[in-house]
């Protein structure tokens, strides 16, 4: 199956899953499922889905906690800081390793950087 077929499948499975189709999709879902074991599973995990989420309540919806909710950005925060560092230092160690070069005689003037200074 091609990647956008795929997900047409997979919405297709799901709202039958949820009672959504008009009874000729639905139909053809219900063909699709008896023929291939993958989309029977599938409507399966969708049905177990969607009888937790009924379990839960329609009036309650389920909150993360604050601890849990700040400790994502944190990390997603020094994961950038890293990122950024990194870029930095790399640029660094190019423009040194680039210095040296033409220092020990590797590169003429007109050469610095692949640029005419």
């Amino acid at each position: 199956m091609i990647g956008s077929e795929r997900w047409e499948v997979l919405e297709r499975i799901g709202a039958y899953a949820a009672s959504e189709l008009p009874p000729e999709q639905a139909r053809q879902v219900e063909r699709l499922i008896l023929q291939d074991p993958q989309a029977l599973r599938l409507a399966e995990s969708y049905l177990r889905m969607l009888a937790l989420l009924g379990a839960i309540g329609e009036e309650e919806s389920p909150q993360a906690p604050q601890a849990l909710i700040e400790g994502a950005i944190r990390r997603a925060m020094i994961s950038a800081f890293f990122r950024q560092a990194e870029d930095f230092f790399a640029g660094i160690g190019r423009v040194y390793l680039e210095a040296f070069a033409y220092y020990v005689g590797l590169r003429s003037p007109g050469s610095a950087g692949g640029q005419e200074i």
